[in-house]
């Protein structure tokens, strides 16, 4: 149930600004042609339905393509050169802070959820 509730806000956000971040990491982090552009979306449909299929956890596609993008990164200029990049410390950085922020908003909206009488039974 949760995954046909959650999954469209996923797409909807992946397609407003999917295309701008894959654009700007590709140019910031690696450039890559025909080849790893499909090696990136393989790889990054392989983990969305694996993550989706298996366990049913609705999962970023924006953040599954920068992950692909990383790894090719590495292969093609190897780790020092690509984590030394300040793109790659601020993407870093954006999913160490993302989740604390998501938690800290839905135990808000929870709270007032229940305040509010929504949750009880």
């Amino acid at each position: 149930m949760s995954t046909l509730l959650v999954a469209p806000n996923f797409a909807i956000g992946s397609s407003i600004f999917g295309t701008k971040i894959l654009n700007n990491t590709g140019k910031e982090i690696v450039l890559f042609g025909k080849f790893e552009a499909v090696i990136i979306a393989f790889v990054s449909a392989s983990l969305l339905l694996l993550a989706s299929l298996t366990r049913g956890i609705p999962t970023s596609l924006v953040q599954l393509n920068v992950a692909a993008i990383l790894g090719v990164g590495v292969a093609k200029l190897g780790p020092k050169s690509i984590f030394r990049k300040t793109e790659v410390k601020k993407f870093f950085l954006m999913w160490l802070i993302a989740p604390v922020f998501a938690f800290c908003l839905c135990l808000l909206l929870t709270y007032l959820a229940d305040k509010m009488g929504y949750l009880d039974l």
